[in-house]
C-alpha cells in the first residue's frame, strides 16, 4: 500500500491498480443522482451507473420537481434495480436536490452524476481499486467533454462493461510480462509478490498521482492541466465521513453550488489520487443547460461571490499564497468574460460590461500579490494594466487583435 510522504506530489506513470472481485466488493457506494426535466437523459444516465463492473451500490435519485417524464422514467428503472431509490421533492435546485440525497445515504463513500451526464462501466471498480491500494480519503477521476450536437465523442460508452480504449483491463499472462511488471516495480520501491499476477488476473492502467490536501487545492486552483480536480461533484469518489463529522459539508442553494463545497471538502482531506484516465462523460451543450446559456447575470450575482467565499476558504485554511494564485485565475477569467459580452449582441451588453468592468478594477486592492504569484502571465498583467489605465483603450486594442492579430495568426498556423 502506497503512503505520501511529506508534502510532495508523488506522480505514478501507468499505474497498474487491481480489479476488484464482485465476492470482495464489500465497501458501499452511495450515487447521488439529481433530476430535473432531463426526460432525454435520464435513462441512460442511471443506465451507465448500474452497469459498473463494481456492483456493490446505493442509487439515490432526486427528482427535483420535474414538469416532464423524468419522474416517472426514475420510478420505472427503480422498479427493475432494487438498488435505485428515487425521492420526488419541490423544485429547490441542484444543491438542495443533491443534500436531501446526502441526509439519506448510507453508503461508506459518496459520489455523484448529474443526471444528463453518463460514465464509464469501469469508473467506480477503478476507482475503489485506486482508494485501496494508496488508502486515501478521496479520488478524482479524468473527464471527456462530449459535444452531442456536433456528434463528436472522444469516446463512446458501452454498457456491456468494456469499452472500446487503450484503457482497457491488463492482461498479465504471461511470465514475460511478470517479468516487466516486477521490473517497473522494483525501479518503484514495490514489493515483487505484489505484482507478480497470476495468467487470469487483470487491471487496470492509468497515470495517477498521489496529492495531499494543499496539493489537491493548488491543482483545484491553478487549473492543472494533467491532474484534472476541477470544481465539480461528478468526478470525486470519497469517504461519506468526510461530509458527516465535524461541521457538515453539503452543498448551498443557487448556481455555481460546486465551488464552495469542493474547496471546503479538499481541504478536509489527509490525501487523495487524482487518476488521468477519462471514466466521466460530461454533455456540454445539451439544449436548457446552465452551462450552455452565454454570459447570464448570476455570473455577477452567484458565480463571483462564490469565489469570494472559496478565496475566504482558502485564507482561513492557511494558504494565502493560493488565495492569491485564486485571484489571479479568476480576474484572468473575468477579463475573457467582458471579451465575450463586448463581441456579443446580447441587448443587455453595456450593463454587463459595467458591471463587469466595476468587478474587475477591485484587483487593485491586491494588485502587486496578485500579479507576483507563481503562475502569473506577463502578458495577462499587461491586459490588466491596459484595462486599469483606460478601459475604451482596452477595448480599442481587443478589437484590433480580434479583427486583425488573431485572424492573421490562424493564417500563418494554418500555412505552417
Amino acid at each position: 500500500m502506497k503512503k505520501l510522504s511529506g508534502d510532495i506530489m508523488q506522480e505514478y506513470p501507468s499505474y497498474k491498480l487491481n480489479r476488484i472481485a464482485e465476492a470482495d466488493q464489500t465497501d458501499l457506494i452511495t450515487v447521488i443522482v439529481a433530476c430535473y426535466n432531463i426526460e432525454t437523459y435520464i435513462r441512460r444516465c442511471v443506465d451507465s451507473i448500474t452497469a459498473q463492473t463494481y456492483k456493490n451500490l446505493e442509487i439515490l435519485i432526486t427528482d427535483d420537481g420535474s414538469t416532464d417524464c423524468s419522474g416517472s422514467i426514475c420510478d420505472e428503472l427503480a422498479s427493475k434495480d432494487s438498488r435505485i431509490k428515487v425521492f420526488h421533492t419541490d423544485n429547490h435546485g441542484l444543491g438542495l436536490a443533491r443534500d436531501y440525497a446526502m441526509d439519506r445515504a448510507s453508503g461508506t463513500y459518496i459520489t455523484f452524476v448529474d443526471g444528463d451526464d453518463h460514465i464509464e462501466p469501469r469508473m467506480y471498480e477503478e476507482m475503489m481499486a485506486a482508494m485501496k491500494a494508496f488508502d486515501t480519503d478521496i479520488v478524482v477521476a479524468g473527464y471527456e467533454n462530449v459535444y452531442e450536437s456536433k456528434n463528436t465523442k472522444a469516446k463512446s460508452i458501452n454498457l456491456t462493461g468494456t469499452k472500446e480504449s487503450t484503457k482497457e483491463p491488463i492482461k498479465e499472462s504471461t511470465k514475460e510480462s511478470t517479468k516487466e511488471l516486477a521490473k517497473e516495480s522494483s525501479a518503484n520501491g514495490e514489493d515483487l509478490q505484489n505484482v507478480t499476477a497470476s495468467k487470469d488476473e487483470v487491471c487496470y492502467l492509468s497515470d495517477l498521482a498521489l496529492m495531499n490536501s494543499e496539493n489537491l487545492l493548488r491543482a483545484l486552483v491553478e487549473e492543472d492541466e494533467k491532474y484534472v480536480v476541477q470544481n465539480c461533484a461528478w468526478n470525486k469518489l470519497y469517504k461519506r465521513s468526510l461530509v458527516e463529522e465535524g461541521d457538515k459539508l453539503r452543498f448551498p442553494e443557487g448556481h455555481y453550488e460546486d465551488i464552495v463545497y469542493t474547496t471546503k471538502l479538499l481541504n478536509k482531506v489527509k490525501s487523495g489520487v487524482v487518476i488521468c484516465d477519462k471514466l466521466y462523460n460530461y454533455i456540454i451543450d445539451r439544449s436548457g443547460s446552465i452551462m450552455n446559456q452565454g454570459v447570464k447575470w448570476d455570473i455577477l450575482t452567484q458565480q463571483i461571490p462564490a469565489y469570494k467565499a472559496r478565496n475566504k476558504v482558502l485564507v482561513d485554511a492557511g494558504y494565502p499564497e493560493l488565495a492569491y494564485i485564486h485571484q489571479y485565475m479568476v480576474y484572468k477569467k473575468l477579463l475573457l468574460l467582458y471579451t465575450q459580452v463586448r463581441r456579443s449582441k446580447d441587448p443587455e451588453k453595456k450593463a454587463k460590461m459595467d458591471a463587469l468592468a466595476e468587478v474587475i478594477r477591485g484587483v487593485k486592492n491586491n494588485y502587486a500579490k496578485v500579479y507576483s504569484c507563481r503562475i502569473a502571465d506577463p502578458h495577462q498583467e499587461l491586459r490588466m494594466k491596459l484595462f486599469l489605465k483606460n478601459t475604451m483603450l482596452y477595448n480599442s486594442f481587443m478589437a484590433v487583435n480580434d479583427t486583425f492579430i488573431i485572424p492573421v495568426k490562424i493564417w500563418v498556423s494554418n500555412k505552417l
